[in-house]
């Protein structure tokens, strides 16, 4: 690709008003995940700990501590996984619907368009008319126009996580009563690992609003569709090659 500073002149097309609804839900879902396990936290061990270290109880405090700290850590892997996750993924999604629908109603019709909703919500788009779209956490939720000579570069990084998954396979007791009691004896009971290697994609937007301006970077997530993520970094290749 050609290099940004052969271009003399940068700047946007035009930067559509943040989504503040979109923003705010955001805002409140990460004040939800932060405060979350500290007010947990808060309730079942520093309260307890610091009532018994003002009654004199040292003791009570470092051991009751401890035992409700892990107390604390079940409850809140459980409040993490039936209320926090699925909150986070319910509200992301209706946020990423709002965004994609924004993205069906531009002004310039889309070749191709994506909204994700993982980490943070966001959509993006590649008009007929040459310009990247991008609406995002990075961009404050407003609506970035980008023209061709404002893309510095565009790369598709990959990014592997291996799941394990271990069973423990059948025992066969021989002799005794209870499990193996007075003089019985088990063998089996092998236990047998399978790893499965799960692959997803990015796409790694860099661009430039002013000639002098820093390089500010828009990163896309594909899942595991590698495909697609090549289908827009050659796009956008093009695009720039055009210009």
């Amino acid at each position: 690709m050609d290099a940004i500073a052969e271009h003399t002149s940068l700047r946007p097309e035009r930067i559509a008003p943040p989504n503040d609804d979109v923003r705010a839900t955001v805002q409140h879902v990460q004040k939800i995940a932060l405060w979350m396990p500290r007010g947990i936290i808060i309730v079942f061990v520093a309260v307890p700990v610091l009532s018994a270290l003002l009654h004199g109880s040292i003791g009570w405090a470092l051991f009751g501590g401890v035992i409700n700290y892990l107390i604390a850590g079940l409850i809140i892997a459980v409040v993490t996984r039936l209320f926090l996750r699925p909150t986070i993924r319910f509200r992301y999604r209706a946020a990423a619907q709002t965004l994609m629908r924004q993205v069906d109603t531009l002004p310039e019709p889309a070749n191709l368009s994506i909204s994700w909703w993982q980490d943070t919500p966001g959509a993006a788009a590649i008009t007929r008319g040459g310009h990247v779209v991008i609406t995002d956490y990075d961009t404050d939720y407003h609506q970035l126009w980008l023209s061709r000579d404002q893309i510095v570069h565009a790369t598709v990084e990959r990014e592997a996580t291996v799941y394990t998954d271990t069973r423990e396979g059948g025992r066969l007791t021989l002799g005794g009563v209870s499990g193996g009691l007075f003089g019985g004896y088990t063998f089996g009971g092998k236990s047998r690992s399978v790893s499965t290697t799960v692959e997803t994609a990015f796409l790694e937007i860099r661009y430039q609003l002013d000639r002098n301006g820093p390089v500010r970077t828009c990163v896309i997530p594909f899942g595991e569709d590698r495909r697609c993520a090549d289908e827009w970094r050659a796009t956008i290749e093009r695009l720039e090659a055009i210009a």
